[in-house]
């Protein structure tokens, strides 16, 4: 090749040595932000922009390995992979970030539910004497599980239902048990709102019992 160089004259050596040298920063930063992307966790948080990235990290490993194989190799192709590869992990990994931000923000604000229902159960009383018994005033008829209706399965299933000072329904406890219809009781009463109970005017989370009837 040295004396094929020489013998075409000095321009054309020029034209084959720049053509010739790979681009080794954008491949290594393209390399960088793929593995940046996979220590952000992008193909559980952020699948699709994961999936661009490795679709676009492979393209640029194919043009390497077809480069590899020719005799007068061009890179301009090879910059041009190297860089959609690595805008596609950054982004990968700027969504990923994201999403797990989002995630952990609403396992936060899970907890801070659940503890408060936990406190507000705790904290709930009987209806009787000086308790006024709460109002509904939003109802919700339960959803019949076909299966249930195909068995030709009906009755009452009564729950313990926690009320709490809002009046929303924070807490549900099977007290007599319909099989195939207990669920379909739950998911109804969780939507069932209330004017709260009271006690000397003042609103107070309750524990009460609630009857949902399935009728064939």
């Amino acid at each position: 090749m040295r004396k094929l160089l020489m013998a075409t004259g000095g321009p054309l050596c020029l034209i084959i040595a720049a053509c010739s040298t790979p681009p080794g920063p954008d491949i290594e930063s393209a390399r960088t932000a793929f593995e940046q992307a996979r220590s952000a966790d992008a193909a559980r948080y952020a699948p699709e922009s994961m999936q661009s990235a490795q679709a676009a990290w492979s393209q640029l490993q194919s043009e390497l390995d077809a480069q590899s194989g020719r005799w007068m190799k061009q890179y301009d192709q090879t910059r041009t992979l190297a860089t959609r590869a690595k805008d596609a992990a950054e982004k990968a990994r700027g969504d990923a970030q994201i999403a797990r931000a989002r995630v952990d923000s609403e396992e936060i604000e899970r907890k801070k539910v659940a503890a408060e229902r936990s406190r507000i159960r705790a904290s709930a009383v009987r209806v009787s004497g000086p308790v006024r018994p709460p109002h509904k005033i939003k109802d919700v008829a339960p959803l019949y599980p076909a299966i249930a209706r195909s068995a030709r399965i009906d009755g009452t299933v009564q729950l313990e239902a926690t009320v709490g000072q809002d009046g929303k329904v924070v807490g549900t406890r099977v007290l007599q048990s319909v099989p195939m219809l207990d669920q379909a009781a739950i998911d109804a009463v969780q939507q069932w709102q209330y004017e709260p109970a009271t006690r000397n005017g003042k609103p107070v989370p309750v524990v009460m019992k609630v009857n949902v009837t399935f009728q064939k």
